[in-house]
């Protein structure tokens, strides 16, 4: 027997590993679906891409066709992997805005402050730039920061520097003081290494004897009795098994597995467990609801001098770059590929920013799928505060079956009104004087599209998730409309806890991982029985 049992070595999975065997007297088995992640892919920070292409160390998940997209189903890439989507994922490293959390907490629940999280943010940075009173020093993964404005590329200078003159702030680090603006962005990346938790966290404490980790297992049901969760059924090599806790569960699947493996163990709504023939362990309604996901568009710009990223996507450049990085660790892959970001409000009487500008010198398609072959650069525009919420239901009593997943993208219009206003507060900043040398045409939506009408025609039929899954088994005080109370233990099952993504109440302002991070170290020392850091 083992004392904790944790579902799933993700971004989360992985962080729990490594604090809770800390103590020595702790003993942790960790199952995983996938493999160990030990591709030159999921090393090399430019990896992500080809990653995305062949869809390795991925789940490869799609949506149910979606009304408010032309009936459309969307990707959704989950990693299939030790370290998770930390291990395929872009490496964009922004954590939120502080607004986002102090919302959490008058949701009701306590500890979830922005003051109370930020410790637990910068405990697990390393950031380039050394500690200060945002950013943490000395935790396991490094956090890059791109060059400020002097040092950017041609193409990243003038893009920043046109949004300042568009009347846009400057901003060194938006996970900093303020999220606000145009500036360098912040990457999970260094020594030419993709920092995902399997790297980080995972791999330097591999070989504690009371960690065991079992690959290739996946979790088919919690086993429930008399209201307190006692282990975990599992598949491997085609067998089925049985693992007992001796203290407590921890379902670090994600946004998605989470609530699919809670549905199938008895705990959700009663009419849905029913309908699959399950007894209901928990009347749960809020297991699989409030789906939240970030969804984003792009407006395409060529330019006129071959300053941009197509060079480096070319075959015979990218074969010679990955040898680079295999022999030397040099090259263009020692990095995302991403110099900038912005953060502005679509409405002046927000309270803090809700479009995220990634500016990569590339344009593409499909996922990344497709390049498109002309130099220019993009503005990948996302509504980081949805109002839209779908749900994760099972799709029978199987695991084997994936569950439904229905974000129900745009049935809220002002979920359209804010990628509108995107894709017009871009057009502002690339007509700005700093980019007249390098402007070239706009390839998308196009210069014809401009009315109200046309621009939620081109968002319809081109929009695209940014793989941002998160809240379905949203925290709260009340067992009525959450899941996990703020301590993260599931309503009315002893035993069982939730540590993931799943867990927001409500989506952050920016790339989710870094906050699913944050959640794992804080809940490490709630397990733990430790007092919070900083208190």
């Amino acid at each position: 027997m083992t004392d904790y049992i944790i579902i799933g070595g993700g971004s989360a999975g992985c962080v729990l590993a490594n604090r809770l065997t800390a103590d020595p007297a702790v003993k942790v088995t960790l199952l995983e679906a996938g493999p160990e992640s030990n591709s030159v892919f999921y090393r090399m920070p430019a990896g992500f891409f080809r990653l995305m292409q062949t869809g390795k160390g991925n789940w490869n998940y799609e949506t149910t066709p979606q009304p408010g997209l032309n009936g459309r189903t969307m990707y959704v890439p989950r990693g299939k992997v030790l370290g998770g989507s930390s291990s395929i994922n872009g490496l964009v490293h922004i954590r939120g805005n502080a607004g986002d959390f102090d919302r959490w907490a008058q949701m009701g629940n306590t500890g979830w402050s922005a003051a109370a999280c930020l410790p637990y943010f910068k405990r697990s940075e390393a950031y380039a730039g050394g500690s200060n009173a945002w950013r943490g020093g000395d935790g396991p993964m490094q956090v890059s920061q791109g060059p400020a404005l002097e040092a950017m590329s041609p193409v990243a200078k003038s893009l920043v520097s046109a949004a300042i003159e568009a009347g846009h702030r400057y901003n060194p680090d938006q996970n900093g003081e303020f999220q606000d603006g145009f500036g360098p962005a912040s990457g999970n990346f260094g020594d030419g290494i993709r920092q995902s938790t399997y790297a980080c966290y995972f791999r330097p404490v591999a070989g504690r004897p009371n960690l065991t980790v079992l690959t290739g297992a996946q979790a088919s049901r919690i086993v429930i009795s008399g209201g307190r969760a006692s282990g975990v059924e599992y598949i491997r090599g085609g067998r089925s098994h049985t693992l007992n806790a001796a203290r407590e569960v921890i379902l670090c699947g994600g946004a998605i597995h989470s609530p699919q493996l809670l549905q199938l163990s008895g705990v959700g709504d009663p009419e849905l467990l029913r309908q699959h023939g399950i007894a209901v362990a928990a009347d749960l309604p809020a297991v699989g609801a409030n789906l939240k996901d970030h969804l984003a568009v792009t407006v395409q710009e060529t330019i006129t001098q071959p300053w941009g990223a197509l060079a480096y996507v070319q075959p015979f450049a990218s074969a010679k770059a990955l040898l680079q990085y295999m022999f030397f660790k040099s090259g263009p892959t020692l990095s995302n590929g991403l110099e900038a970001m912005g953060f502005v409000r679509s409405r002046p009487d927000l309270e803090y920013p809700d479009i995220q500008y990634h500016l990569p010198l590339l344009m593409y398609g499909d996922h990344g799928r497709q390049i498109v072959q002309r130099e220019g650069f993009m503005f990948h525009s996302t509504d980081c505060q949805p109002d839209s919420a779908g749900t994760v239901r099972i799709r029978s009593a199987s695991i084997a079956d994936a569950p439904l997943i229905d974000p129900n993208y745009l049935a809220s219009d002002e979920d359209m009104r804010a990628l509108r206003s995107a894709i017009r507060l871009a057009r502002e900043v690339i007509a700005q004087p700093a980019l007249t040398d390098l402007r070239g045409e706009e390839l998308a939506p196009g210069p014809a599209c401009t009315s109200d009408a046309d621009l939620d025609a081109y968002i319809r039929s081109t929009a695209i998730s940014v793989y941002h899954h998160v809240g379905t088994c949203r925290m709260g005080p009340d067992a009525g409309s959450s899941v996990v109370a703020p301590d993260l233990k599931v309503h009315g099952i002893e035993g069982l806890r939730v540590v993931d993504a799943s867990i927001m109440p409500d989506i952050v302002t920016g790339n989710t991982n870094a906050a699913t991070i944050m959640i794992a170290e804080k809940a490490s020392d709630m397990i733990l029985g430790r007092p919070p850091v900083g208190v």
